[in-house]
């Protein structure tokens, strides 16, 4: 049933409001008016045409009141996805309690439409969870999930549930599992990327997080379905899964290059990527021998192999889900994606990435993301099922 008044402003300088009226529809005394604002006076010949045509048809009448439902529960499920967003201002060095505006808000809402249109779950994906850090002496307390990993999934999870409280058919996120793009770049291995996703989907099993799916590269590409995924398949297309984004989908190093001159979220990525590298790499044998500036390069180098692997994946990605909304864990403009804190700071910001960190949680029952060299002094090793899962600050 459509409510009594609804309305629908679009920005004028967004696209949106290019292709998509405003619409009012009201309801009085069960008869339906409706009334499409154009705001261009050279065309009231058209909109006396059209809103003559549909005050006398039923049918568009109906269709109208539909579609004007249709937008306020797309407004809706973006507001909630707005609220676990964390963004960069476009003008600002950063904003730390994350409450800049979502500035890609009303270009995902063709996205959400098309789904609420459908009577179906609205499809979100986060290429994210690829594997555990390559340095596991002093980031990381093994090669498999932990409580961080447990956490970030809790926060897809909610926010998903957050949505089905305003839309009856809910959100999905899926979780597009990148480890085998960049594993063999760092030496970590493809069986490692195998046990991780495993440990994964037992948690989303175990803890009923029902809003979540876990898909590894080769399903997102479509070369297994997930049903079929076993070991052996995962091993043996993972080298495809590489092979095929770099030849369908990768820029040149040079268009990167020019990227990261000229767009902001590109060199906030490539700067985060080098300075991050630093400490992922710090045990890796391709380092030994080689000097500072020789370092510096590969640290750069890798960088850039990366990401153009990445930005390979995100391309797949818009290509095979075109009406997917695309979230990402890393900080932005929230220009092209929604950035969420997968385990929020104090602050509300971003905290390192669980796979790149470990738990320790503090005395207030706070959860902060830290290497855990920094930790392991301080605080206690807790266990689950016999391995380590996440730090406990000690009472003094």
């Amino acid at each position: 049933m459509a409510p009594a008044a609804v309305s629908i402003y679009l920005s004028d300088d967004s696209d949106l409001a290019n292709s998509i009226s405003g619409l009012v529809v009201e309801r009085v005394k069960g008869v339906h008016t409706a009334v499409t604002e154009i705001h261009d006076d050279s065309q009231s010949d058209s909109e006396e045409t059209l809103t003559s045509r549909s005050t006398s048809s039923p049918d568009v009448l109906g269709d109208f009141s539909i579609e004007a439902e249709h937008f306020r529960l797309s407004f809706d499920v973006l507001n909630v996805l707005e609220k676990y967003g964390t963004h960069i201002g476009l003008s600002d060095t950063a904003t730390p309690t994350g409450h800049a505006p979502w500035s890609g808000k009303l270009r995902f809402l063709p996205h959400v439409y098309y789904h609420i249109s459908r009577s179906s779950p609205v499809q979100l994906t986060m290429p994210a969870f690829p594997c555990k850090s390559l340095n596991r002496e002093n980031k990381v307390l093994g090669h498999l999930p932990d409580l961080g990993e447990e956490l970030a999934l809790r926060r897809l999870n909610a926010m998903a549930k957050d949505v089905k409280k305003i839309y009856e058919f809910g959100a999905m996120v899926n979780i597009a599992s990148d480890g085998v793009l960049f594993n063999d770049v760092l030496g970590i291995s493809d069986q490692d990327c195998w046990d991780y996703g495993v440990e994964l989907q037992a948690i989303i099993k175990e803890k009923k997080l029902e809003h979540i799916r876990f898909r590894p590269c080769m399903s997102v590409l479509g070369f297994i379905c997930d049903d079929g995924l076993t070991e052996k398949a995962f091993l043996d297309t993972a080298h495809l899964c590489r092979e095929e984004l770099e030849t369908r989908f990768a820029p040149t190093e040079q268009h990167l290059t020019e990227l990261i001159k000229s767009d902001k979220d590109t060199m906030l990525t490539y700067c985060g990527m080098v300075k991050f590298l630093q400490s992922e790499m710090e045990t890796s044998v391709s380092l030994k021998g080689l000097g500072s500036s020789a370092r510096i390069r590969l640290y750069k180098k890798t960088a850039k192999k990366m990401m153009r692997r990445s930005e390979a994946f995100t391309g797949a990605i818009r290509a095979l889900f075109p009406h997917h909304v695309r979230l990402s864990m890393h900080p932005s403009s929230g220009a092209s994606k929604l950035s969420i804190a997968l385990i929020p700071g104090a602050d509300g910001g971003f905290q390192k990435s669980p796979w790149h960190s470990c738990v320790a949680v503090k005395s207030n029952g706070q959860p902060a993301c830290v290497h855990s060299e920094e930790v392991r002094d301080t605080h206690d090793l807790i266990l689950k099922d016999g391995r380590p899962y996440f730090f406990r600050e000690r009472f003094r």
